[in-house]
């Protein structure tokens, strides 16, 4: 069985629960979007891929100075486009990869809702960007070893899985070369990793990526 990096005995779900977060504004991941504004004013950056991007707030909000294009599920679009017109918002289909690059791609605690992560993988593998944002919560922070919810599944019952700081570091390491790897909000749980495509290190050189083990096990 696939654990995306999670050690045994941890048991995840397997069926999707819809989590509706279109009421919601900036309560969560706040620090998530402005860390993402950072990143693109200082690489210079223009253009934004949200992958679910539930109300489309902190998107528009945090980042309307630059391009956007929202991803999120079909029933919500219409109501994205109602609320913000002048906005890209288009239906979230991992089997279809973006067609045009972008430069800075963020996927805030998205990764957990599926029941197949190695999906959303492969769709950012098949996207041509610069920089990939994710956050998710940091399951070490949210229960104790002792704890029965420590090895899952998650009180959330929309989550499938969580996982710890070194666990999800060596999921997307896996995949991403990790440029930054911190807690973004303790009060929330919140893991933050900033990453992009690997590349072969030069001879005798050493990895530039900066690992924050704020929330270890």
């Amino acid at each position: 069985m696939n654990q995306y990096g999670i050690r045994w005995p941890y048991r995840s779900r397997s069926a999707y629960h819809h989590h509706d977060d279109m009421e919601l504004a900036d309560e969560w991941q706040r620090e998530v979007y402005l860390h993402a504004h950072q990143t693109m004013i200082e690489n210079h950056f223009n253009s934004v891929l949200d992958i679910g991007c539930g109300s489309g707030y902190k998107l528009a909000h945090y980042l309307g100075e630059f391009d956007t294009i929202g991803l999120e599920l079909e029933c919500n679009i219409a109501a994205l486009q109602q609320r913000y017109p002048q906005r890209r918002w288009e239906p979230c289909d991992l089997n279809q990869p973006v067609s045009q690059p972008v430069d800075l791609v963020i996927c805030a605690d998205v990764i957990e809702h599926l029941v197949d992560p190695d999906q959303l993988i492969r769709f950012l593998q098949q996207t041509q960007f610069q920089r990939l944002i994710f956050s998710t919560p940091d399951r070490s922070l949210l229960y104790r070893p002792w704890k029965r919810r420590y090895w899952g599944p998650p009180r959330n019952s929309a989550h499938q899985r969580e996982w710890t700081f070194r666990e999800f570091s060596r999921y997307i390491s896996g995949s991403f070369e990790i440029l930054d790897h911190r807690i973004s909000n303790r009060q929330q749980a919140t893991q933050m990793v900033t990453c992009k495509f690997p590349h072969p290190l030069p001879v005798g050189g050493e990895s530039g990526a900066m690992v924050e083990n704020d929330g270890a096990e």
